[in-house]
């Protein structure tokens, strides 16, 4: 016992020192001023219950007035409803809010990682060194409220309160192009309580938005998401989209989607025969983290999530490997780094789902009452 405490300091150590190396290359003076995306946050509060909230003027004219300039494809296309949480914000000055919100950010990324490392204590060990987690607090992003939102909801199920587990899981919304296949998991599991609260939770953050500003705004916010200028870069995007832009050096529409498709019928068949409902969560936010077409590298924080989920000392040792690999800085280094080579992300992720699959379905054939190996022959003396 001792000794292994003793591994985990000494390995929780040096990931610590290569975090602290791999922050000192960020652009930390922009992250001090906060001239990141945390200035989509404030003027999504401060434009909440006017027309103008996903216009590109006036979210550019805010900048402007917070700032001194404004940022490149710098607009709040958050659904409309995020905008009336967020108000809380504006009650401070901006660079009073935007350190709350970092504060706040630290404090349900610490939350969640002391709720699962008792299932899986080297959680610490790569979160100190995550990229994805160190560019979420450089970028000021939101991610961490996702993890929050579903570890709560996670708790919750756990104790048999899946109406109010729904209901918290439904503010996951905030990109909810993230979770697509989530409802899957609970009609797979016939959690109907949970998908009630999910729906009713959704209703009511619909309503929120309406009351921010009525159909024009919405619609505001689909012209907004539809400018191919508010998706740029997309080599380096922690998805299938990125990965193809990557391998072919050409967007490939059709190439793209006949690999969401294949990819969303594998996740949905893991999801379908999974043993737990958590288990079937885990995989299908993991299809929804590749499957979308807007994701950056902040996003993959939630590869944590379902890492503890699967790590329930049931999962084959080649899972765990390659989820691991998974989490190491040097895919996101080459994430970040010029085509080809920023498209092993998703080849690695399409090697978890590949290996998922192969473990399910020896899993399942004794269940459907067929061997493992061909029986052997009782040679009769």
């Amino acid at each position: 016992m001792k000794q292994k405490k003793r591994d985990f300091w000494i390995k929780l150590t040096a990931a610590s020192l290569i975090g602290a190396v791999l922050f000192c290359f960020m652009p930390l003076g922009r992250m001090a001023r906060a001239e990141n995306d945390f200035v989509h946050w404030y003027v999504g509060g401060l434009l909440y219950g006017t027309p103008d909230i996903h216009l590109q003027a006036p979210n550019h004219a805010k900048q402007a007035e917070l700032l001194g300039h404004t940022l490149d494809h710098s607009y709040f296309i958050r659904p409309t409803f995020y905008g009336f949480f967020l108000k809380p914000l504006t009650w401070f000055p901006y660079l009073t809010s935007y350190y709350l919100y970092q504060t706040y950010s630290v404090l349900a990324l610490l939350f969640f990682l002391w709720t699962f490392s008792r299932r899986w204590p080297d959680i610490w060990v790569y979160a100190a060194m995550s990229i994805p987690i160190i560019s979420h607090m450089v970028n000021g992003q939101d991610v961490t409220s996702l993890l929050l939102f579903c570890t709560v909801s996670i708790l919750l199920s756990r104790r048999g309160r899946d109406f109010p587990a729904g209901l918290v899981f439904a503010l996951c919304a905030i990109k909810f192009h993230l979770f697509i296949l989530t409802p899957f998991a609970m009609i797979a599991h016939r959690r109907w309580r949970l998908f009630a609260g999910a729906s009713v939770g959704q209703a009511i953050l619909f309503l929120i938005g309406l009351a921010g500003g009525g159909w024009p705004v919405f619609l505001s916010l689909i012209a907004l998401l539809r400018r191919p200028e508010n998706h740029p870069y997309p080599e380096l995007m922690p998805n299938l989209r990125g990965m193809v832009q990557a391998l072919t050096g050409d967007s490939s529409p059709a190439v793209y989607v006949s690999l969401c498709l294949l990819l969303a019928a594998v996740a949905l068949y893991l999801i379908w025969t999974a043993k737990s409902y958590e288990k079937s969560f885990a995989f299908a936010v993991m299809a929804g983290l590749v499957i979308n077409f807007h994701a950056y590298i902040q996003d993959p924080i939630l590869l944590f999530l379902c890492a503890v989920l699967l790590f329930d000392g049931e999962e084959s040792p080649a899972l765990r490997t390659v989820f691991q690999i998974l989490l190491f800085p040097a895919v996101y280094l080459l994430l970040l780094w010029q085509p080809p080579f920023s498209g092993t992300y998703g080849l690695l992720v399409l090697a978890v789902f590949g290996v998922a699959v192969r473990d399910q379905l020896k899993c399942r054939l004794p269940a459907m009452g067929m061997p493992k190996s061909p029986p052997e022959v009782v040679q009769q003396s």
